[in-house]
Formats: structure tokens, C-alpha cells, sequence
């Protein structure tokens, strides 16, 4: 932008609001919209249709009075914003310029990714339908059913004590205070207004509840080693979320907090933008592996409470809780706990001949475990 001229507009003979008259008088003419009938009156022929090439003529000079008059009134706009703002800005560097707008869109379409990643984890969250999962989702589906449903409550807290609740729901808010801080440092505002950003960021973070380490079972006895597969699937996504995160506080603390104490001392520098850029990727990448995480623990609830079509006639169920677990017609119980199961059962929405065990017992039902 010149700053001597290009944004100086002359306003004195000009209305504060341009109608749809200033189109017309934009081209020479008084009438405010040209239509069909005008058409011809626009060109001086009076009411003689207007073909060929005088429509086309026509057609220009009523679309360049539009623009004109477009133009006209983006200039007053900008010429009011900049004196409201105390003056013409400062040139800027067009390259800074463009750095800046790229962070700015890398930053908004990783939002938009995390979100629809967020998204689909809450779906996956109560699936339950069959189908194939992943390598090792499949192989605890594969492991007996007797076992699965022996062990299900153990598993499920094991599976839970790795992904705490929560912890998208706190991870994706660090992501979000995580780019608003970048941007401030993008909006031409002294750095010390990003200190506060930075507080909140720092409060954000520490309220991301980690997953504990996996206990690792060194030599599996008999029984637990279905336990030792659950913590070995889950362990690796864990461990990985864990180090991300420490990583994100220490690149916060020791590398993002010196450079903007500097940029507060001796003004604005383009250090602490490019560190604050790099917290975003850490921190959107944080979330991603918890999302992943998230979808491990959906395959051990399912290998949990997935029975449909199993055989479960040589399951011992006295002391198991069964509460919430999905069977069909295909599934086989023991003799003597058919008929309690049935009538503790409830249909599943839905989904077509598929039942659930009540987790507790009413009057319309019997307790599974009674």
C-alpha cells in the first residue's frame, strides 16, 4: 500500500451510503438498474430492443458501474477503518505477510482435522457392532470366550486406567488456548499480552490427567495371560502419549517462556512465534495419539462385552458380572443360566436380535448374577 495516496479517499462531496443508484450513476446514467426494457435506453436507442453486440455492450457497461461503484464503497470502508485505527499502519514485509497467513491456515485446518478426528472417536466410542479391528483388537476377540468373559472386569480396568476420562476433552482444550496463543503473537500486539496465553496454556496442560505406566507382567501364569495381552496392546499408544505430552510442558517451560521474556524485553521478534507454532503441532499431535488410544480401549471394552454367537457353555459364570454384556440367539450359556439370562436381558436399539444383560436388576427383570 502507497502511504502517501493509496488509501486517501476524497469524501467530501460523497454520501456516507451508496444505493443502488450509484451503479447506474457510476456508467453515466441516471437510472438506478438497467433491466431488459432499459436496456435499450441505456445505449441512447430509447425503446428499441437492444440484440447482438449492443447486449453485450450494454451488459459491460452495467456490470462496470457495479464494479466502479463496489470500489468506491471498499475505499470508504478502508479509509474509515484506517483513521479509526489512528492511521495508515506501518509497511510490512510481504513475505512476513504471507508466513503469517500460512501459519494462520495451517493452524485453523489442523483445528478442523482434530475436531473431525474427535468426532470420530466419540462414534467408535459405544461401537459395538462386529467387524474387524485392528491386528491385535482381533486377536483379543480371537482369544477363548470363557476367558474373555472370566477376565472382562479386570481387563476394563486396565483399559480405563490407561486412557483416563477426560483426556480428550483436556487435550483438545490445550489445543485450542495452544492456537490462540500463536495467534496472538500474529497479531502485531506487544508480547506481553501473550503472557497471559501462555499462563492459561501451562493451566491446560497440567490438567491432562496421564495414563500411569503399564505394569508389564513379567512371566504370564495361567489365566492372566489374556490380562498381559490387554496391557500389551494398550502399553505402546500409552507410553507414547505420555512422552508427548512431557515433551509439550518442557518445550513450553524451557524453550517458549525465555524466548517471549525476551520478545517483553526487547520487543517483537520472530522467535517466539515460530516456537508458539511449534506447540500447536506438539500439542495437536498429543491429541491424535490420544484419540488412537482411545479407539485401542474401544476394541478391549468390545472383546469385553461382544458374546454375540459365542459358546459359553463351559464358562463358569458364578461371581462374573455379566452386566452389559451383548448376546444373540447364537449364543450358547450354560443350562442353568439360559433362562435367568433371558429374562434379564434387554433388546438392543438397532440393532436385530441383539440382547443386553441389565446391569441391574428391576422388576421387569431378573438380575443376571442373582
Amino acid at each position: 500500500m502507497d502511504t502517501g495516496h493509496a488509501a486517501t479517499v476524497d469524501i467530501s462531496h460523497t454520501p456516507a451510503v451508496d444505493t443502488g443508484h450509484d451503479a447506474g450513476a457510476a456508467t453515466g446514467h441516471d437510472t438506478g438498474a438497467v433491466t431488459g426494457r432499459d436496456a435499450g435506453a441505456a445505449t441512447g436507442h430509447g425503446t428499441k430492443a437492444v440484440t447482438g453486440h449492443d447486449a453485450a455492450g450494454v451488459a459491460e457497461r452495467v456490470l462496470d458501474g457495479v464494479l466502479a461503484a463496489a470500489h468506491h464503497r471498499v475505499g470508504i470502508a478502508v479509509h474509515d477503518r484506517l483513521m479509526g485505527q489512528g492511521g495508515l499502519p506501518e509497511l510490512r514485509d510481504p513475505d512476513l505477510a504471507l508466513d503469517r497467513m500460512l501459519a494462520t491456515a495451517h493452524r485453523q485446518s489442523g483445528l478442523a482435522v482434530t475436531a473431525r478426528l474427535a468426532r470420530e472417536a466419540a462414534a467408535e466410542q459405544p461401537r459395538t457392532e462386529r467387524g474387524p479391528g485392528s491386528d491385535a483388537g482381533g486377536a483379543l476377540m480371537r482369544r477363548p470366550a470363557a476367558v474373555r468373559l472370566k477376565y472382562r472386569l479386570e481387563a476394563l480396568e486396565v483399559a480405563r486406567a490407561l486412557c483416563p476420562g477426560g483426556l480428550l476433552e483436556s487435550l483438545q482444550a490445550a489445543l485450542r488456548q495452544a492456537s490462540r496463543l500463536a495467534e496472538t503473537l500474529d497479531a502485531d500486539v506487544p508480547p506481553v499480552a501473550a503472557l497471559a496465553a501462555a499462563s492459561r496454556l501451562r493451566v491446560h496442560l497440567a490438567r491432562v490427567r496421564l495414563p500411569p505406566a503399564p505394569r508389564r507382567r513379567p512371566a504370564p501364569v495361567i489365566g492372566s495371560d489374556y490380562l498381559t495381552a490387554v496391557e500389551e496392546f494398550l502399553a505402546p499408544g500409552a507410553e507414547h502419549l505420555v512422552r508427548s505430552v512431557r515433551d509439550v510442558r518442557l518445550l513450553l517451560d524451557e524453550e517458549f517462556a525465555p524466548c517471549l521474556a525476551d520478545a517483553v524485553r526487547s520487543g517483537p521478534s520472530p522467535g517466539a512465534g515460530v516456537v508458539a507454532q511449534d506447540l500447536v503441532d506438539d500439542v495437536a499431535d498429543a491429541y491424535e495419539q490420544a484419540v488412537a488410544l482411545r479407539r485401542s480401549v474401544a476394541e478391549v471394552e468390545r472383546a469385553c462385552t461382544d458374546f454375540v454367537g459365542a459358546d459359553l457353555r463351559a464358562a463358569r459364570l458364578d461371581g462374573v458380572q455379566l452386566g452389559g454384556i451383548r448376546w444373540d440367539a447364537a449364543t450358547l450359556w450354560p443350562e442353568e443360566w439360559e433362562p435367568l439370562i433371558r429374562r434379564a436381558s434387554l433388546p438392543v436399539g438397532g440393532e436385530r436380535g441383539v440382547l443386553v444383560v441389565a446391569a441391574e436388576p428391576y422388576d421387569s427383570v431378573v438380575s443376571a448374577d442373582a
